[in-house]
């Protein structure tokens, strides 16, 4: 079953019609002082207990667990076709209609940046995300294995910040179903 974040027309179409409704539905309420509430496509770290009360998505996402982090980012796991991909996906939504902000997560393992082409292959990445207007994305260049070593030796690993969802903190002081939403976003090991 295809999946968002795959650049795949049938599924990003469905998200795109998903941002609209969002929007339409955020823009009918009055704040108390009598403005407009603006949409914005980003969970800041909401996503871990809001998807503790949503039941099972179609995407394969288990009742309870995690919602998609970020706003705009794949549910974890399911962006399988790479980095390009989940960009091109992304791109496909009306982002102008967000006018209070947006969230893309992006994990890369440090191998990413290994080899004399390292550099030049994420120049190519981010000037795609620019041409494709993607109004902002954060990036974390950590692999799994670190952030569970972090977990089970919290004094060692005092210093490691990461990107959360809008934010940075130390990875240790974050609770622990928190850290484990982040050892489970994709990690990419490579710009196809």
């Amino acid at each position: 079953v295809p999946k968002y974040g795959n650049d795949d027309a049938r599924v990003d179409r469905y998200a795109g019609r998903w941002g609209d409704r969002y929007a339409e539905l955020v823009e009918q309420h009055a704040t108390i002082r009598g403005g407009v509430y603006q949409p914005g496509f980003y969970t800041v770290s909401a996503h871990v207990p809001m998807g503790a009360h949503v039941g099972a998505t179609p995407d394969g996402r288990h009742a309870g667990a995690p919602l998609a982090d970020g706003g705009l980012s794949p549910t974890a796991g399911r962006d399988r076709r790479g980095a390009t991909a989940v960009l091109q996906s992304v791109s496909k939504l009306d982002l102008k209609l967000a006018s209070n902000g947006t969230l893309l997560n992006m994990k890369f393992l440090p191998s990413f940046f290994a080899g004399e082409q390292a550099l030049d292959k994420f120049v190519l990445l981010l000037r795609g995300f620019c041409r494709l207007h993607i109004p902002h994305v954060q990036f974390n260049v950590v692999s799994a294995a670190t952030l569970r070593a972090a977990q089970a030796n919290p004094e060692e690993y005092r210093s490691l910040v990461v990107r959360v969802a809008g934010y940075s903190a130390y990875f240790t002081e974050l609770d622990q179903e928190l850290q484990n939403e982040i050892i489970a976003r994709t990690e990419f090991g490579d710009a196809n």
